[in-house]
């Protein structure tokens, strides 16, 4: 919170006046609603408290008024809009609420406004406050009314996250000049709905390793790669998918899939040879590396010998969707990391054997029973120090690999993929509220929301697909995690515009990837229409 206070003065030295941030705020929240309601004007509520957040709320309602909305307000501490720079004209076209109207004005309402208190509110909620959110909560329950917050809702914490009793959650805050890093920590998390940022011009603050950054539209942007007029499709990167069971034969079919669609020229598929024929039936477009079944023994060993010889045509490998937890799994993925080559000669009739041990020095991205299986393996980070690794846990994964309590990672998600990180020497993704991206190198990249859309079986294959696909492009593996934790965040937000909430299902993010990934890759020239 002292670094937006900083750069608030900061930018008031350089000759902006409160009004002015005042007013960059409001009319940057009125277009974000106008831009979420498809531009329809409607009735909206804004709940207006006495500081510079109910100011900010009513050039809002100010800024919607003048574009034909109806602007109803409740004020808590504040009976009239003085102290808010807005023009008398629009400012008395405000329909101020009686005591007791409240509630139906709320059922009127097309959108209710949180605009009562912001960061320097206070950790208790008044009791008039707590009621009035009581009320509008109800209503907004019973009709479906989108609360938006403005810059936080009231009763969270900018830092902390933590949050006051009785605090009402939004469906979507805007926040205003800069991120608010409580924002992003549970459990403020649940009440702040999709997350939008209003720039209004306040100098960046230094960026110190230690604070968590938001990963960007402009970061990912900069990141992918960009393809010559005469290049192919081995060129451009291939992906090796391992993985696949019987019973699980869904998750690598779902990540092989999401590594073609963020731009990987040729995805080969190795699994169990009795999936090729359902699988190649759903996904014609990748190719495949039968892997002997795992009745007969010794088939883990064959399975990796196979692996190790086809290696070197692929740029990055994705291990583990799916793979099962069976014995054959074991001997496979320590035949896999243990790279041992035989070198036969002959000499005076006699056969010479030598055995000589390699690192296994690939980029790979490590989910799911790839996982368990390190989890289980005491010595594994010195033994793949010569990889270039993403590891995707879920907290439970996470825990088996720190051997911690899943209730101390999820109390501090960030700390534990960092002590990970760093421990293990190699870029984790944990999949938990805000998705942490940390490297070894202490910094931190946190996904820009936070979707529960995303709690559905096979989300987890399409982001290591995503992942893999963007490192065999030749992303280093920060950058490729990053960027594959954002355009899932895209794909997700679209396909909720179709299916909503409860009825995403992992592949609707395949179908919803090359919308999200045009919007930052193509050029817009030569495009017609809106």
């Amino acid at each position: 919170m002292e670094e937006i206070r900083a750069a608030e003065r900061a930018a008031m030295n350089a000759g902006r006046s409160e009004a002015d941030l005042m007013r960059a705020a409001g009319r940057g929240v009125a277009r974000e609603i106008e831009r979420a309601t498809g531009g329809r004007a409607g009735t909206v509520l804004v709940l207006a408290g006495p500081g510079n957040n109910g100011g900010d709320g009513l050039v809002a309602a100010a800024a919607l008024r003048e574009r034909g909305w109806r602007c109803l307000i409740w004020g808590y501490r504040r009976a009239d809009s003085s102290g808010a720079p807005i023009d008398a004209a629009t400012a008395d076209q405000f329909v101020w609420l009686e005591p007791g109207s409240l509630r139906e004005a709320a059922r009127e309402a097309d959108v209710i406004v949180d605009a009562v208190f912001g960061i320097g509110g206070k950790d208790t909620l008044p009791p008039e406050v707590v009621d009035a959110f009581a009320t509008v909560d109800a209503v907004r329950r019973e009709r479906g009314t989108p609360v938006v917050a403005l810059d936080l809702p009231s009763g969270v914490d900018a830092d902390s996250g933590a949050v006051a009793e009785g605090a009402l959650a939004a469906d979507m805050t805007v926040t205003v000049g800069l991120p608010k890093i409580g924002l992003y920590r549970s459990p403020a998390l649940r009440y702040t709905g999709m997350l939008r940022l209003v720039d209004i011009g306040l100098p960046a603050p230094d960026i110190s390793p230690e604070i968590p950054q938001l990963i960007t539209e402009q970061d990912v942007r900069a990141w992918l790669p960009r393809r010559r007029a005469d290049t192919h499709k081995r060129e451009v990167g291939s992906l090796l998918v391992v993985g696949g069971a019987p019973t699980y034969y869904g998750a690598p079919r779902l990540t092989a899939a999401a590594g073609a669609r963020v731009g990987a020229g040729l995805v080969t598929l190795a699994v169990p040879r009795s999936l090729i024929a359902p699988i190649a039936t759903a996904l014609p477009e990748v190719t495949f590396l039968p892997l002997p079944e795992g009745e007969i023994g010794g088939a883990g060993t064959r399975m990796a010998r196979m692996i190790h010889e086809q290696i070197d045509r692929y740029q990055a490998l994705v291990v583990g969707p799916g793979l099962g937890q069976d014995s054959p799994i074991d001997e496979f993925l320590n035949a896999l990391f243990r790279v041992r080559t035989v070198a036969a000669g002959i000499g005076f009739g006699a056969s010479v054997v030598a055995e000589e041990t390699q690192e296994f020095r690939a980029r790979a991205v490590l989910d799911a029973d790839a996982l368990n299986w390190l989890a289980k393996q005491s010595e594994w980070p010195d033994r793949l120090r010569s990889a270039q690794l993403v590891l995707t846990p879920h907290p439970g994964e996470l825990s088996r690999l720190l051997d911690m309590d899943v209730d101390q990672i999820v109390s501090d998600p960030w700390a534990a993929a960092r002590e990970a990180a760093a421990r293990f020497g190699q870029v984790v993704v944990l999949k938990h509220g805000h998705t942490a991206v940390a490297s070894p190198d202490g910094t931190l990249l946190v996904a820009p929301q936070a979707l529960p859309a995303l709690a559905s079986a096979g989300t987890g294959d399409v982001l290591a697909g995503m992942i893999g696909g963007l490192m065999a492009q030749g992303l280093a593996p920060r950058e490729a995690a990053a960027a594959g934790v954002y355009l899932g965040t895209e794909a997700a937000i679209l396909a909720m515009e179709r299916v909503g909430t409860l009825g995403l299902v992992a592949g609707d993010l395949i179908d919803a990837l090359p919308g999200a990934l045009a919007a930052l890759y193509d050029a817009r020239w030569g495009r017609t229409g809106g």
